[in-house]
C-alpha cells in the first residue's frame, strides 16, 4: 500500500525528470522542492518506490527514474482530477471549420500542427470514418477515352476520387449516359449485386461495353468502401525526435514505424472508451518502451468525428496535454 507521503515523492519525481531529463537524487528533491522531512526519510522511502517498481536506478547515476509503473500512476492521479482548461483558452472546433471553409482536410491538418506547436509533441488527428457517412452523389470524369474518374461525394462533404483504367474505349455522350443512370439510380446502384445490374441495365437498353464498365465501376466503389480507413493528419513530426533521450533515442524507429502504420488508427479508436485516454510503454505495444500517447475525440458537426493523439515520449509532460485536449469544444 502506498503512503501519500511515498506518491508525493513519486510526483515529485516524475515532475523534476521531466523537466531536467536526468535522475533524480534526493538532494534535487530536497532542493527543489518543500520537503519537511530528512534526506535519510526521502531516501527510505525512495527506496521503498523502487521496491514497488514504481522508479528505477540507472546505471549511470545514484539518482532514481521514474519506471512505466510510475508514469502510470502519475498519469492516473491527473486523469482522476476534475477537467480544467489551465492557461489554455477554449478551441472552438466549429468556428475552425468555419474558418477553413468547412474543408475538412485542411481543418484537420491546421489542428494537428496547432497542437503540436502548442504540446511541442507530434499530434495526429484522425479524421472521420467517411464509410460511414451516405453517399449522396457520384460524377464520372473522362481523362481520356480508356480513364475516368470516379467522384464519390458523401454527405459529410467528403469527396473521394477513384480512378479507373479501362481497355474499353469511352466516348463523351456514353460517360454522361453512364454519369447519368449512376446519379439517378444511386441507391439501387450501391446496394444491389451486379447480377441485378446486368439484367436491369440490359432492359433498359445497354450495350454489353456500357454494361461492362457500369460493373467495373460498381466493384471500383465496393472495393474501396471495403478497404477506406480513416485519413490521420500529422502535425510535428520533428518534435517525436526532440523529445527522446539517450534512454530512449533507441526505440525512434520502431515508433516512427509505429505512427506512420495503420496500426496506430486502430489503437486510437481502442482507446475511445474515455474522453481522455492515456497509455504508456508496453501498453501500447511490443519494442514502445519510452513512448506515450494521450487521445481525445473531437467533434466538427454532428456527423463529423474523430480523435486528436498526442505523442510523445512516456516523460511527456501529461499535465499540459491533458489542458490542451480539454480546451476542445
Amino acid at each position: 500500500m502506498i503512503t501519500q507521503r511515498q506518491i508525493s515523492i513519486l510526483n515529485a519525481i516524475v515532475e523534476d525528470y521531466v523537466e531536467l531529463g536526468q535522475p533524480i537524487g534526493s538532494s534535487t528533491l530536497i532542493k527543489r522542492h518543500n520537503v519537511q522531512v530528512s534526506p535519510a526519510t526521502i531516501r527510505n522511502e525512495m527506496k521503498i518506490l523502487e521496491e514497488q517498481n514504481l522508479i528505477e536506478k540507472t546505471h549511470s547515476s545514484s539518482g532514481r527514474v521514474p519506471s512505466e509503473e510510475g508514469f502510470r500512476l502519475y498519469a492516473n492521479q491527473l486523469l482522476e482530477q476534475p477537467m480544467s482548461h489551465g492557461k489554455y483558452s477554449e478551441l472552438n472546433l466549429g468556428a475552425l471549420f468555419s474558418a477553413h471553409h468547412f474543408d475538412i482536410s485542411s481543418t484537420l491538418d491546421n489542428l494537428a500542427q496547432l497542437f503540436s506547436d502548442q504540446s511541442h509533441y507530434t499530434t495526429l488527428v484522425v479524421g472521420p470514418d467517411h464509410t460511414k457517412s451516405s453517399i449522396i452523389d457520384i460524377h464520372l470524369m473522362k481523362v481520356n477515352a480508356n480513364h475516368i474518374i470516379v467522384v464519390l461525394i458523401h454527405q459529410t462533404g467528403y469527396v473521394k476520387h477513384l480512378h479507373l483504367s479501362s481497355s474499353l474505349a469511352l466516348d463523351d455522350h456514353t460517360i454522361i449516359k453512364l454519369s447519368n443512370v449512376i446519379s439517378e439510380n444511386l441507391e439501387a446502384f450501391l446496394k444491389d449485386g451486379n447480377q441485378h445490374h446486368i439484367d436491369a441495365y440490359r432492359l433498359m437498353g445497354f450495350n454489353d461495353i456500357e454494361v461492362a464498365v457500369l460493373l467495373q465501376i460498381y466493384y471500383l466503389i465496393k472495393k474501396h468502401l471495403e478497404s477506406a480507413t480513416s485519413r490521420i493528419y500529422m502535425g510535428g513530426k520533428d518534435q517525436l525526435i526532440e523529445s527522446l533521450n539517450e534512454h530512449t533515442v533507441s526505440s525512434i524507429q520502431p515508433i516512427l514505424k509505429y505512427v506512420e502504420s495503420d496500426h496506430i488508427a486502430q489503437l486510437i479508436h481502442q482507446m475511445s472508451d474515455s474522453l481522455i485516454n492515456i497509455r504508456i510503454g508496453s501498453e501500447i505495444g511490443h519494442n514502445l518502451q519510452g513512448i506515450a500517447i494521450v487521445t481525445s475525440p473531437y467533434t466538427l458537426s454532428n456527423d463529423l468525428q474523430g480523435y486528436v493523439a498526442v505523442v510523445g515520449p512516456a516523460a511527456m509532460r501529461y499535465q499540459n496535454v491533458i489542458q490542451l485536449l480539454n480546451r476542445m469544444k
